[in-house]
Formats: structure tokens, C-alpha cells, sequence
């Protein structure tokens, strides 16, 4: 390869265009990084642009390589714009990087031709070193074919240093494109109608709960300098007149020390802004929310999952359910937004874990309940390895069409509806699956029509619409 290859980055279409969004925080670590080594570099955003922005910026800017994010919820998107891309240019080298190809990256060199390469792990420097003209042999975290066999490189080591990094290419996109992600009044501003702003303060997480794949992607928990931090939030807020952020962080409070001083930091600066942020439990004390409310923290979401002590020590989730509903009262204590973020279908649920977990809500009562309907299985985490031994999937999944798999083996579709409008409704359920079906009869019902739809295609008689999010029971 050439040094100074130019170089687009693409976050792929996912939804219908113009649906708000997550600025592509990844792409633009990679991208500021390419920045400052001088290698051209352009993002497009094709989730906020759609499909035919992906051609049309090809043709218009002509790079020799183009790098495409890849979560595994989107693999079939991201699939799909490289086949387009290497179809009419077919020159251009294609990268596929983040959590699928870092998880998944034989297979998708195995199966899929116009993929040329792809990034294992923390992306910004290993694409560098494909810029730079490295002979891709030599290049830590890369996956690549050579005479028609798969290479995969030794992993590339953790960036222990995040202040290495410069600060993210918000000069390549447009900020003011992107929202809060919340739609309620909080002290007379409407965050709806707000712009919003993805912050990173750090990657990883210390958990190791079996249904997660970020401890494959990450490794570990490491987190960036709070001045620094906060030197990007003051920048947003200057020169964009961003007021309201998000920090994107698995786990945002880990360190206490650093928590505290970042607070500090936005408020010696007097930034009038608000933040929501996501952590544990076990990562909150009033020292903190009182830091944290001083800085202009509207909302805290917690990882709850469920309250059922047994199914807590089976997702190896260290988090006794009391410890959960101190830290929600806690915030509600200072008027901070919580929200409990539960799964409804975990491995071993039933009526009353679901019930337990429903008790945990109404007697901590977070202001928000968001419910996942079904427990999804991703690659390279414990649950797939329990849901493979049972027959549920295998590898092959993952060349499907399907965004992903929900874990059915033991509540069916059903009942995880029934299951998820109890925990939403905050209503506890009836220990007798009968009274259950009775009362949600309306799931039964649809139930009914879903599967008399799947026979009649199956026959050919009727044929259903494409949804554009798939889902596998």
C-alpha cells in the first residue's frame, strides 16, 4: 500500500434516513487519529443519510480505502454496503472493524469476498499502520487473506493510555444532526427538541455478565484523563453551542477519584450543561451525586437486569438486587432521573423472577423502565456457548439475515411479551400460566396470526414483508 492512502469511514445505513442518532464516536477516534498523521481522511454518517450516500460519496471523494463499522445488531448493513462499494470500485480496499469483525473475523474473510480486511480490537492505530504502507503481515489486530488463505494476526494490545488519543474528528461530521435520546422536560429545557453529543470518558467495563461481549472487545477498563474529557465537552459547547451530553461509557464512575475530579473540572469552568451517564450500582455514593448533580447530571441509567438473586449469580452479575434499589433511591434522593434498565427473558426466568424483579421496581422506583423483550445472544459471550450445547444456534447464524437471536429455550415468544408488558406496566403476574394468557390475551392473539402468517409462506399462499430489524425466536 501507498502512504498517505486516502481513507472514508462509513457508519452503515441501519433504519429509515434521518432517524436521530449516536454520532459514530469509533469512526471518529479512528479518523482524528489518521488526522494527525496526515492521512486524508472523510466520515459519512449513512444512518442519517441513507443508502444512496454511500455510492454517491465514493464516487465523490474516490478513496483507496474504505473502513465500515461493524456491530453485530447491523453486520447484514455493513455486509451490504461493502458488496455495493467493491461492486463498482472494486479497487478500493474494504475494512469491516468493531465488535463483529473483532469477534467473528475468520468468518467474515471466509464468507465474504468484498471484505478485503478487518480490524481486531481498538481500531485507531491498526488502521494507521495500514496507512502508513505496513506490510499487513507485520500489523498487530489485522485480519486479511493472502493466497487465498485467512490470516489473522496476533491481537493488538489495549491502548493503556487513552489521553494518547487526540481528541474525536467532530470536525468531520455535523454535530447539530444528532439528539439527546430523551424526550422529557428537565428543568424547562425540552432534551427532544435538544442537540446532543456522544462524550467517551472510558472503555470497558468491570463486569463480566454472560450475555455481554464487551470484555472480548475491550478487555479492560481504562478511562481518559477528566481534563481532557472535559476539555472536549467545553470545545462542543463553545464552538457548536452543544449544551446536552451523553457519555457512551459501559460502566462511567469505576474510579471514584476521577468521577469526582471530572465534576470538578465542568464546574470550575461554570459549563452550563446537562449529562446522562450509565453505571453500576456498586459505583455510586452521595459523594459522588453530589459532584454529579453540581456538574449538571440530569439522568443515571443502571444495568438492574433483573432482581432475582438466582439469576443474577447465573448471568455472573456480582450485584445483590438490594444493592440495585439503594443506589436508585439514592439518585431519586438528589432529582436525578433513573432509569432500570431489565431484561425480561434471562437464562432460568419464569412468573416469579419476573415478579421479584417487578417488586425490586415498584419498591425502588426509578423514573424510567426500559425492558429489553428477550435476552440476545452475541458472539463470543457464555450465553452462546450455552444456547450452541442446547441446539439453538451455532456460527452459521451469523450468515443469516437475522439482526440477532433472542434466547428462547426455555420462555417462548409469548411469554416474553407477557413477560416484558408486566415489567413495563410494573404489574406483577399470576403464578398460573393460564390466568396469565387470560389477562394478556391480546399476545395470544397475535401469537396466533404470526404463526398462521409463517405457514401460509412457508406454502407459498401469503407472503410477509421484510422487517428492516429481524429477530430470531
Amino acid at each position: 500500500m501507498k502512504e498517505n492512502n486516502s481513507v472514508l469511514l462509513i457508519n452503515p445505513p441501519e433504519n429509515a434516513p434521518g432517524r436521530k442518532t449516536s454520532a459514530p464516536l469509533g469512526l471518529m477516534y479512528i479518523a482524528a487519529v489518521l488526522q494527525e498523521n496526515n492521512i486524508p481522511v472523510r466520515i459519512l454518517d449513512a444512518f442519517l443519510d441513507g443508502w444512496d450516500s454511500v455510492l454517491k460519496k465514493v464516487t465523490e471523494y474516490q478513496p483507496a480505502i474504505v473502513g465500515i463499522s461493524c456491530p453485530t445488531y447491523a453486520r447484514v448493513q455493513a455486509l451490504k454496503a461493502a458488496e455495493t462499494i467493491k461492486k463498482h470500485f472494486p479497487k478500493i480496499t474494504v475494512i469491516l472493524g468493531g465488535h463483529h469483525p473483532t469477534l467473528m473475523a475468520r468468518q467474515l474473510l471466509d464468507h465474504y469476498p468484498s471484505i478485503d480486511m478487518v480490524t481486531i480490537g481498538e481500531g485507531e492505530y491498526t488502521t494507521l499502520d495500514l496507512c502508513l504502507g505496513r506490510n499487513p503481515e507485520e500489523i498487530l489486530g489485522l485480519g486479511y487473506r493472502k493466497g487465498g488463505k485467512v490470516i489473522i494476526n496476533k491481537s493488538r494490545p489495549n491502548i493503556e493510555n487513552l489521553d494518547d488519543l487526540p481528541l474525536a474528528a467532530w470536525n468531520l461530521v455535523e454535530p447539530k444532526r444528532y439528539g439527546t435520546h430523551s424526550d422529557f422536560v428537565y428543568e424547562g429545557i425540552d432534551l427532544a427538541k435538544e442537540v446532543g453529543a456522544d462524550i467517551s470518558f472510558s472503555r470497558g467495563c468491570i463486569g463480566r455478565c454472560n450475555f455481554c461481549s464487551n470484555f472480548v472487545m475491550w478487555n479492560k477498563w481504562r478511562h481518559r484523563s477528566p481534563v481532557k474529557v472535559v476539555d472536549e465537552i467545553e470545545f462542543l459547547n463553545r464552538k457548536y453551542g452543544i449544551r446536552c451530553f451523553q457519555f457512551n461509557d459501559d460502566c462511567f464512575s469505576v474510579n471514584k477519584k476521577a468521577t469526582l475530579e471530572l465534576c470538578a473540572e465542568i464546574t470550575k469552568r461554570k459549563l452550563k450543561i446537562l449529562f446522562c451517564i450509565v453505571t453500576r450500582a456498586d459505583c455510586i455514593d452521595e459523594d459522588i451525586l453530589k459532584a454529579l448533580k453540581e456538574a449538571g447530571c440530569y439522568m443515571i441509567s443502571f444495568g438492574i437486569e433483573t432482581a432475582s438473586p438466582r439469576l443474577l449469580k447465573i448471568m455472573h452479575k456480582a450485584m445483590k438486587p438490594e444493592a440495585g434499589a439503594k443506589a436508585v433511591q439514592l439518585v431519586n434522593s438528589f432529582s436525578i432521573k433513573t432509569v432500570a434498565l431489565v431484561i425480561a427473558g434471562c437464562v432460568g426466568e419464569n412468573w416469579q423472577t419476573i415478579n421479584e424483579t417487578i417488586d425490586f421496581l415498584n419498591n425502588a422506583e426509578p423514573s424510567i423502565v426500559d425492558v429489553a423483550n428477550g435476552l440476545r445472544i452475541f458472539p463470543g459471550t457464555e450465553l452462546f456457548d450455552l444456547a450452541k450445547r442446547k441446539g439453538a444456534i451455532d456460527e452459521s447464524f451469523w450468515l443469516t439475515d437475522y439482526n440477532w437471536k433472542i434466547y428462547d429455550e426455555e420462555n417462548s415468544r409469548l411469554k416474553l411479551n407477557i413477560f416484558t408488558t408486566a415489567l413495563q406496566k410494573r404489574k406483577k403476574l399470576s403464578n398460573f400460566s393460564i390466568v396469565n394468557y387470560i389477562y394478556y390475551h391480546k399476545f395470544v392473539t397475535k401469537e396466533i396470526e404470526y404463526c398462521l402468517k409463517e405457514l401460509l409462506e412457508k406454502i407459498g399462499i401469503n407472503r410477509r414483508k421484510k422487517n428492516k430489524v429481524k429477530v430470531a425466536y
